[in-house]
């Protein structure tokens, strides 16, 4: 009877909500980012710095599940990606199917989120809906894959000079 009570109850507040959407806040957005072109370069770190400007955060990083860093733009943090993985890993044990986790602090906004077995941590001075915290990670994974495949083919050119070096001496 209490549940039913509550439901109601809630359904009411829920479906009475007033608010509407942030049209001017979205078209002062739709506006800067229309002025900046984001252009990526060869340079891994480069790219590091323009995602952080086309997301609007501070730093983020990105470690595995036990914690080990896979790449941060601050160019650190192992620290800050152990305590990340570690409250990730504890919420979702309490509260299975977490998507993101919203911390704020005195200075911004500690967020983790979790994708393709990684924790991605984003520092920001404005919370990122779920949505942009997951524009983010899809963009920093494909960024992830394209260095590794860019330094592998370096990798294996430098091989190939190196056999051919071998070969002429």
């Amino acid at each position: 009877m209490f549940r039913s009570m509550a439901k109601k109850l809630a359904s009411k507040v829920l479906d009475s909500d007033s608010t509407s959407k942030p049209v001017s806040q979205i078209e002062f957005l739709k506006d800067f980012l229309s002025k900046h072109k984001y252009v990526f370069s060869k340079d891994f770190e480069e790219n590091l710095s323009i995602l952080k400007r086309k997301h609007l955060v501070d730093s983020f990083m990105v470690t595995n599940f036990d914690g080990s860093l896979v790449v941060s733009s601050e160019g650190n943090g192992h620290s800050e990606g152990m305590i990340g993985t570690a409250m990730m890993s504890y919420i979702n044990s309490e509260l299975p199917g977490s998507e993101v986790v919203l911390i704020k602090k005195d200075d911004g906004w500690f967020m983790l989120f979790a994708l393709n077995k990684k924790v991605f941590i984003v520092k920001a001075g404005s919370e990122l809906s779920s949505i942009e915290l997951k524009a983010l990670a899809i963009e920093l994974t494909n960024l992830m894959q394209e260095n590794q495949h860019n330094s592998q083919h370096t990798s294996s050119s430098v091989q190939d000079h190196k056999k051919k070096v071998k070969e002429v001496a």
